[in-house]
C-alpha cells in the first residue's frame, strides 16, 4: 500500500476519533440538570460537572433549576360588584423535577403565566372591590395556591404568589378620596366632641369650687391680674350679682353705691348754697 494513502488514512481515524472525543464530552453547569436523552428517550439526569454521551446516538436537553420570575402587567380583571381593575402581579418559581418538566410541557414558564392569569381572574371575581383591597394577602395565597396544585403535575414548585399593584379607574379614585376625607372629617368631628365634653366636666367640677367664697375672690382677682396685662386704662367688669355674693364683696358694692348718694347730695347743696350767695349779692 502505497505510504501517502496510508498516512491519510491515519490521519482521518485520528480526526474521526478526536471528533467523538469531543461529541462524548459535555459540561452540566452548577445550576443546571441535563436530561441525556437516547433515541429520544431520557435514560438518566446529569449532574453538575463533566460528563459522557454516545455521540450521534445520545443528545442533551439542559433544565435550569434556578428560582424563576412571571410577571404578569397589568391584567385587567372584574371584581365581584362588576369593577374593572389592573393587576400587576408576580410569581416565584423553580423546577423540582427537571425529568417530569421536560415530559410533561412543552414550555412550562409561558404555561405558568397563562394559568395564573386565568386563576388570578377566577379568584378576585369572588371579592367585592373593597374586600378585594383589604384582603390582598389573602388573595395572593389562594393564587399561590391554586397555580402550585396545577404547577407539581409539571414538576414545577411555585414558591411565591404576590400583587405588586392595583390600578384603579379615575371615577373609583375620586369616590375614594371623598369618602376618605369625609371620614376624617367625622373623626375630627368626634374628637372635637370628646375634648369639648372634658371640658365641660372640668368646668362644672371649677364651678363646684368656686362656691367657696375666698375661690371666687381669688379667681376675680387674677382675672384682673391677667386683663390689666394689656395696654389699657380702665378694665370694666360685668359680674352677676350672684358672683358678688359668692365673692362676699357685695356689701362693699351696696357700700360704694351709698357714698355715692351721699356726695351727690352734698355736691347739690354745696351747689344751691352758692347760687342763693350769688343772687344775695346781686340785690345789694
Amino acid at each position: 500500500m502505497d505510504v501517502a494513502l496510508l498516512s491519510a488514512l491515519v490521519l482521518v481515524v485520528i480526526i474521526v476519533i478526536v471528533i467523538l472525543i469531543i461529541g462524548s464530552v459535555f459540561t452540566v453547569k452548577q445550576w443546571e440538570r441535563t436530561a441525556v436523552l437516547r433515541f429520544g428517550q431520557i435514560i438518566r439526569i446529569a449532574k453538575p460537572g463533566l460528563n459522557f454521551r454516545i455521540p450521534f446516538i445520545e443528545s442533551t436537553y439542559p433544565v435550569d433549576m434556578r428560582m424563576q420570575t412571571v410577571r404578569l402587567d397589568k391584567q385587567f380583571t372584574i371584581t365581584k360588584d362588576n369593577i374593572s381593575v389592573g393587576i400587576d402581579a408576580v410569581v416565584f418559581m423553580k423546577v423540582d423535577d427537571p425529568e417530569k418538566t421536560i415530559v410533561a410541557i412543552e414550555d412550562y414558564k409561558d404555561g405558568v403565566m397563562k394559568y395564573t392569569q386565568t386563576s388570578m381572574r377566577d379568584i378576585i371575581g369572588q371579592y367585592k372591590l373593597n374586600e378585594f383591597l383589604e384582603k390582598r394577602e389573602e388573595v395572593a395565597s389562594a393564587l399561590e395556591k391554586k397555580v402550585d396544585e396545577l404547577s407539581k403535575s409539571w414538576g414545577v414548585d411555585i414558591t411565591k404568589a404576590e400583587i405588586q399593584d392595583i390600578a384603579l379607574p379615575e371615577d373609583m379614585k375620586r369616590a375614594f378620596a371623598v369618602q376618605a376625607e369625609a371620614e376624617r372629617e367625622a373623626q375630627a368631628v368626634q374628637i372635637k366632641a370628646e375634648a369639648e365634653l372634658k371640658a365641660s366636666d372640668k368646668l362644672k367640677q371649677a364651678a363646684e369650687n368656686m362656691k367657696d367664697p375666698n375661690a371666687m375672690q381669688l379667681r376675680i382677682l387674677t382675672a384682673v391680674s391677667e386683663a390689666s396685662k394689656e395696654a389699657a386704662n380702665t378694665i370694666i367688669m360685668a359680674l352677676p350679682l350672684e358672683t358678688l355674693k359668692y365673692a362676699s364683696i357685695g356689701d362693699l358694692g351696696a357700700m360704694a353705691s351709698i357714698n355715692s348718694s351721699a356726695a351727690r347730695r352734698r355736691a347739690e347743696e354745696k351747689m344751691k348754697k352758692e347760687q342763693a350767695e350769688s343772687l344775695k349779692e346781686r340785690k345789694l
